[in-house]
């Protein structure tokens, strides 16, 4: 995934320079200029429903169950939401002598306005049928298109609808509402409309409707002030008319997408809200390029250190055996496989720049290598600080030592062990401290006897006495 990705990043890069290089601006979207018939084209231009005919009876957009009209809408869109119950499901690992693992599941219920449809006999818990939910949904969401949307004198291309996201609030009030039955089950609520379940006639559900004081509503609700299970609300937004910028190959009524002379890189189609120069739009897609590709990276880097963890697991079960144990060798292996992970990855992404751009890849190689090295010398001077703390110690006392010579040596008779008892300090009231070596104890030798160690000086600072 990581080496792909970084060749995917140089591929996309790449192309979007070639299309660059090669785009024209048109000041005129409102004319189709043949000469420009299949060349790379940018401009800002209105973007309109072209169903719109002004009239605001006939035209536009409208909702066929409300008629709910927006005649100046790129697109109408209907929010419908039910109050249902909602299962609640939370597990927790534990684990047990000899290094098993107890799992835990706790269900809770409570109710929530959803934009879907619940189906509760998969609860694990009916609770004698209290949590139940109705079947069905009378209203449900839907958004609303214009057939043909306009950008100047040509067509919006079909691959960009859904990349139009500036939709806002539409207020509604009842009067809006060209159903008469609909309207007289509906109430105001919040710029929309509320139906209790009461109203609803589907399928005669049986259901606990106890009451809950989660949402208020004006005192002449049918519902008494609370949501009920299978009461529903409805809301409306709209997609107004706004200027846009598009870069496209100019194909005929439309724009179709660029494609670099490789093939590579993906299609280059840019679309945005607002009156953009074309060297905003391509640094903006290049910043798209840039965060989709750290995004793929950070995906990557947890996909491998999450399968080293896998791999250094059975460690931890292992040490699950003594209680604590297991937890502390698992810190450690998670640290373990996030550094090796680490260093993977940028072996890793350095090998794919050095495929894809060498003079790139080998400045990235050479710093992931500096890394690397850079750890190994830390580990290996935190094992050197050990043998350094005794030294240290021994500076911070003031002290001076002198080493004894060495005794010759002598031949021992066998099983005739020598013990050297260690010398006796006396710490005089001012002065020196005199280390004095005690008496041999009585050896047997063959040949040579060893000549009498000397005495040990060993210069300190004056006494103080302690009161």
């Amino acid at each position: 995934l990581l080496y792909w990705n970084e060749g995917r990043a140089v591929e996309r890069y790449e192309a979007l320079n070639e299309a660059e290089a090669q785009v024209t601006t048109v000041f005129d979207p409102w004319d189709v200029d043949t000469a420009n018939e299949g060349k790379l084209v940018h401009f800002s231009v209105n973007i309109t429903n072209g169903d719109n005919n002004n009239d605001s009876n006939n035209g536009g957009l409208t909702d066929p169950i409300f008629g709910i009209a927006a005649p100046n809408a790129l697109q109408l869109h209907r929010h419908a939401e039910m109050y249902q119950w909602v299962e609640d499901k939370t597990t927790r690992t534990t684990k047990t002598y000899g290094g098993g693992k107890k799992k835990t599941t706790t269900y809770s219920y409570s109710k929530e306005w959803k934009d879907y449809l619940i189906n509760s006999y998969n609860f694990k818990n009916q609770n004698g049928g209290q949590y139940q939910n109705p079947s069905t949904m009378e209203f449900t969401s839907e958004t609303f298109t214009a057939d043909k949307i306009m950008i100047g004198a040509f067509q919006l291309p079909e691959q960009l609808i859904n990349r139009i996201n500036w939709d806002e609030d539409l207020d509604v009030t009842l009067e809006n509402i060209t159903n008469e039955e609909l309207r007289g089950r509906a109430e105001s609520y919040d710029g929309g409309y509320y139906f209790g379940y009461d109203s609803i006639s589907i399928n005669n559900d049986v259901y606990n409707n106890d009451t809950t004081t989660a949402v208020s509503t004006s005192s002449s609700s049918s519902f008494g002030g609370g949501a009920q299970v299978g009461d529903q609300r409805v809301s409306f937004r709209e997609t107004p008319p706004s200027i846009i910028t598009i870069v496209g190959v100019q194909s005929g009524g439309t724009l179709g997408a660029f494609v670099s002379e490789t093939g590579e890189g993906g299609d280059v189609l840019l679309f945005k809200q607002g009156n953009l120069t074309s060297v905003e739009m391509f640094d903006a897609a290049e910043e798209e390029n840039k965060f989709a590709t750290w995004l793929i990276r950070l995906a990557g880097f947890a996909i491998m250190t999450f399968g080293l963890y896998l791999v250094f697991r059975p460690i931890e079960v292992f040490a699950d055996i003594i209680p604590f144990v297991g937890s502390i060798i698992g810190c450690g292996l998670i640290f373990m496989a996030v550094l090796i992970s680490s260093i993977l990855s940028l072996v890793t992404i350095s090998i794919a720049w050095l495929v894809a751009r060498p003079e790139i890849g080998a400045i990235v190689l050479c710093v992931s290598l500096a890394v690397v090295g850079l750890c190994a010398l830390g580990v290996k001077k935190f094992g050197k600080k050990k043998n350094e703390d005794d030294d240290d110690f021994i500076a911070a006392v003031g002290g001076k030592v002198v080493e004894a010579p060495a005794a010759p040596t002598a031949n021992v008779v066998p099983n005739v062990m020598a013990v050297n008892e260690p010398p006796t300090v006396y710490a005089l009231p001012e002065g020196q401290v005199v280390a004095s070596a005690p008496q041999q104890q009585p050896y047997a030798y063959v040949g040579s006897a060893p000549q009498q160690q000397p005495t040990v000086t060993v210069s300190a600072q004056p006494y103080v006495p302690k009161y």
